[in-house]
């Protein structure tokens, strides 16, 4: 039995904003029945409530292109206080597993989890192209109460054979999952004047009425899915991985209705010419749930057509002899291509292409001097949907992103104690899919100390790290609406183990 339980404040990074709260508990329970029977069972419950910031409309386009404001300083509080974040999880799964015979097993698993929130949104929208610079506009809100919830069920057979030279692991498996969303209501506000680089603090809130029909209706889904894998040993270099999964989906949202069956295959080889090194290839394929409508769309909630998305991938892992770990993959993605068309209505149309590298190293440098490095260079485009959009890039995808951190240990002249520093570098993203204005690159700098002794005789860590080390004002995120990101934060912690 394993219980962990936790509470108290969220701080904010706002100016003038109380704390946030935070209720955590959890619960892992684990009974051996028998030499053949495992029973588990999964607890959890969490919730949090937090003020948001305000997020910003994309100013309008003029002849195609959207003049973006300055950086903000994000501690600024722009919207009124009652925009708040509050959600609640709870979730419980049980799980039993069988052993049938030598080298097989049966499992058994089922669990229902739910999400309810309450979010009273802020947008700040600008008065007109000119107030781009100025900073002049109001806030137009909306209050929203979302309860999700899911449940699934799986049944899944385990078992090793060999034929001739060859050793199989297969799995055989069947699942459901059914999932629901509650009609949402939504209710509107409105502050008539603000200022984005000079706010001021808001008083009265003028609200709308709950409107007598749903904003976004109740939402039925359900993923029926037969699937079986072989995991095959050739030989101590070569191995095969084959698999297929049969799919059946169904959507109903108002009058939307989906229905979809598919059967996805997948596969993979590996090669290990080496202990220290290997070298692999994949396929598959997949049937993935349509995407809802983003806020501030027209169809804002409303879920997509399901689509199948297609991965292709050649990669390699090697361990140097200094205990150095490289990797480098290719990666080839196609995925329905979703997105938000001039009429500010979310659709699903053509596909999303993304191609691309990613390398990542670790090791040592010295025995006190720590490294970790990784990068990935993306080409991601949208294709088969029209003239607009074709080889535009997806909202919000960078083709380049990196990091890179070094941590020193003062193993003999503070036994216990060491220090880190690091980076991680975004490129410059489009602010939406139309690719009207665009994000710069952005690097982040962070810093930290980690120090362990013991404390009247137990195990002490202490732990302080500073992230956004420049306090760099930018923009983190764009979308329907531009996010500031968060300012320079410092966080401590001290952690017993008794």
């Amino acid at each position: 039995m394993r219980i962990n339980a936790a509470a108290g404040a969220l701080g904010s990074f706002l100016d003038n904003v109380g704390d946030g709260s935070r209720r955590f508990a959890s619960a892992a329970l684990d009974w051996r029945v028998d030499s053949r029977l495992l029973l588990k069972a999964d607890l959890e419950y969490d919730r949090r409530k937090i003020t948001e910031e305000v997020g910003v409309a994309l100013p309008a386009a003029v002849n195609g292109v959207i003049a973006l404001p300055r950086a903000v300083d994000p501690a600024r509080l722009v919207g009124p206080d009652i925009a708040k974040f509050d959600a609640t999880s709870k979730s419980v799964a049980l799980r039993a597993d069988y052993a049938l015979a030598e080298g097989w097993a049966l499992t058994l698993e089922g669990g229902r989890s739910q999400v309810a929130r309450e979010r009273n949104l802020a947008i700040f929208r600008f008065t007109n192209a000119a107030a781009v610079a100025t900073g002049a506009g109001r806030i137009a809100g909306n209050s929203q109460h979302s309860v999700v919830d899911s449940d699934i069920v799986r049944a899944e057979l385990f078992g090793t054979a060999s034929t001739d030279a060859i050793k199989h692991e297969m799995t055989v498996g069947v699942s459901r999952t059914n999932k629901t969303q509650d009609p949402i209501y939504q209710s509107n506000y409105a502050v008539a004047a603000q200022n984005l680089y000079h706010p001021t603090a808001i008083g009265n809130i003028t609200w709308s009425a709950r409107p007598a029909n749903p904003t976004t209706a109740a939402l039925e889904t359900r993923d029926d899915g037969l699937y079986a894998i072989d995991r095959m040993e050739l030989s101590s270099q070569w191995q095969l991985i084959a698999g297929a999964r049969k799919v059946r989906y169904r959507s109903a949202q108002g009058v939307n209705d989906y229905a979809a069956s598919k059967t996805t295959p997948m596969a993979a080889v590996i090669y290990k010419p080496l202990a220290e090194l290997s070298f692999y290839a994949s396929a598959a394929q997949g049937l993935e749930e349509g995407e809802p409508g983003p806020a501030g769309t027209v169809n804002q909630g409303e879920r997509m057509a399901p689509g199948v998305s297609k991965q292709k991938e050649l990669g390699m892992r090697w361990r140097s002899a200094g205990g150095t770990l490289l990797s480098a993959a290719l990666f080839d993605i196609d995925r329905p291509g979703y997105y938000t068309n001039a009429a500010n209505v979310f659709v699903a149309d053509g596909e999303q292409h993304y191609r691309g590298v990613e390398l990542a190293t670790q090791g040592q440098l010295t025995r006190q001097l720590a490294w970790q490095t990784s990068a990935q260079f993306l080409q991601p485009e949208f294709a088969g949907i029209n003239a607009s959009y074709n080889g535009k890039l997806p909202e919000n995808a960078s083709k380049q992103t990196a990091s890179a951190f070094l941590s020193y240990a003062f193993d003999e002249a503070v036994p216990g104690l060491s220090l880190n520093s690091g980076m991680y570098y975004t490129g410059r993203r489009p602010v939406n899919d139309l690719n009207q204005a665009w994000l710069g690159g952005t690097t982040l700098w962070t810093a930290g100390a980690r120090y362990v002794n013991r404390t009247m005789g137990k195990r002490t860590t202490w732990q302080a790290n500073v992230e956004n080390l420049g306090d760099k004002q930018y923009w983190a995120g764009a979308g329907g609406r531009l996010a500031a990101g968060a300012p320079r934060t410092i966080k401590l912690s001290v952690k017993v183990d008794l």
